[in-house]
């Protein structure tokens, strides 16, 4: 499959969801094709632990099955989805890019996973992570340009979407590490508000920051896959959004300035950014002015940037010794050099200042939730394009949401003058994700025809 930053409708999983509904597919002709994706890029791309199986092969079929007796699950019947290696796949070891790390068969599915398969989705396999999830460099390269990285910790499922070898993938943020990646291979990810989607079955990482979240080509993917992810009371929003238009009028959109009251943060956090970013968001935010939109410059009030990184970092540095120290003194083979420092640094916190960083978080997240309010924050999902493979690239981006546990969804908006994907991302104020998900949809409409 071609890699594109607008992909033709067919290739992505809402077109095929729509040919297998009609019976102009079947799942298993809909999984062939991931599988020759998989032979094809797999090689120079190494997005998977591992792939297919006999238990995969019986499920497409009994997908099929099922299609033939005239059983539908929904949107997600017969649809090849990728796991992040943090997920519990029964069956399956949670290895998380550990090194020297075995792991007994998960004895039963995660929550996301156990929702992906009630809705008919076939999970093909486990993607690769970063090890415990976290900064060090993972095998996969950039599906764009193997000698860039494809991001982290979500490496394998971006880079997976990205090639086609699976129409949607779990992904996890408990930095950038959904948008960061999706920004660099050019595909959609969705990190939720905090405590949205369940992380049972999840490994953990820092519990006040881990995000699960899904990942695929376009947002009209992302509500297909939140139609089976969400809380039951959230799934019938998202399978109404399915009867919206897919490629409305731009301008046309029912009631769009009603809800789509666009920010653009000023200051030091835009500042981080280089200047093929800057270049192409100053374009993208006249595309959708152009478009109808109303867009505001704002310098943001409330939040305090420098001392929100540090107590982004002081969280996660504790949480992850909390749950890793004691393996690190019985098995240091298995912590890579960037993991070990964080764990030794965690441990000389002083419990006072770990529970000041706390109390940081939920004021903050109060007096920015007050700030946003009803508007939609347009910024960079990363400071530039994807850079060389031994780094994940850096999260400054990403991390102020994952701290404060606002919904973001990042889209394509350019190439960067070199040829490699440049993300725009949208965050709204906490619980307003379907709200987003309709402003994210209108926005890439609007850009999808430039």
């Amino acid at each position: 499959m071609p890699l594109s930053l607008v992909p033709e409708f067919d290739s992505t999983l809402r077109g095929q969801s729509l040919s297998i509904q009609s019976r102009r597919a079947t799942c298993r002709e809909v999984f062939e094709r991931c599988r020759a994706a998989v032979a094809e890029r797999e090689p120079s791309t190494k997005a998977w632990v591992s792939f297919g199986g006999d238990a995969v092969e019986q499920t497409v079929d009994e997908r099929d099955a099922e299609l033939q007796s005239g059983v539908w699950r929904g949107p997600m019947h017969g649809i090849p989805v990728g796991v992040k290696d943090i997920y519990d796949v029964a069956g399956q070891p949670t290895l998380a890019g550990i090194p020297n790390h075995t792991s007994p068969p998960a004895n039963a599915d995660s929550a996301m996973v156990r929702r992906l398969r009630q809705a008919g989705a076939v999970i093909v396999g486990k993607t690769v992570t970063t090890p415990y999830a976290y900064f060090d460099p993972p095998p996969t390269r950039n599906p764009w340009n193997v000698e860039r990285t494809p991001g982290g910790s979500s490496s394998g499922s971006a880079a997976a979407v990205a090639t086609g070898m699976c129409l949607g993938a779990l992904g996890s943020q408990t930095g950038g590490s959904i948008t960061r990646p999706a920004s660099f291979c050019g595909i959609a990810g969705y990190k939720p508000t905090f405590r949205l989607l369940s992380r049972r079955g999840m490994f953990p990482f820092a519990p006040n920051l881990d995000h699960p979240g899904p990942m695929a080509r376009t947002v009209a993917d992302l509500i297909l896959m939140m139609t089976a992810l969400a809380p039951p009371l959230l799934q019938t929003c998202f399978e109404g959004m399915l009867n919206e238009p897919l490629a409305p009028e731009v301008r046309g959109m029912p009631n769009f300035r009603q809800f789509a009251k666009f920010v653009v943060p000023q200051g030091e956090i835009l500042e981080k950014s280089e200047p093929a970013m800057m270049t192409a968001l100053e374009g993208t935010i006249k595309r959708i002015g152009d478009a109808g939109a109303e867009i505001r410059h704002e310098p943001p009030n409330a939040l305090e940037l420098p001392k929100l990184w540090v107590q982004h970092r002081r969280v996660m540095a504790v949480e992850i010794a909390v749950s890793q120290a004691d393996l690190l003194q019985q098995c240091p083979d298995k912590f890579t050099p960037a993991v070990r420092s964080l764990i030794e640094e965690g441990l000389a916190v002083r419990a006072v200042d770990y529970a000041l960083a706390i109390q940081f978080q939920r004021e903050l997240r109060r007096r920015m939730a007050r700030e946003i309010g009803f508007t939609i924050w347009l910024m960079p999902a990363s400071r530039g394009p994807a850079p060389t493979p031994e780094t994940t690239g850096d999260p400054c981006m990403n991390s102020p949401w994952s701290f404060l546990g606002f919904p973001t969804i990042t889209i394509p908006m350019a190439l960067s003058p070199e040829g490699l994907p440049l993300g725009l991302q949208l965050i709204a104020g906490p619980g307003r994700d379907v709200e987003l998900f309709r402003v994210a949809r209108w926005c890439e409409a609007a850009l999808a025809r430039r």
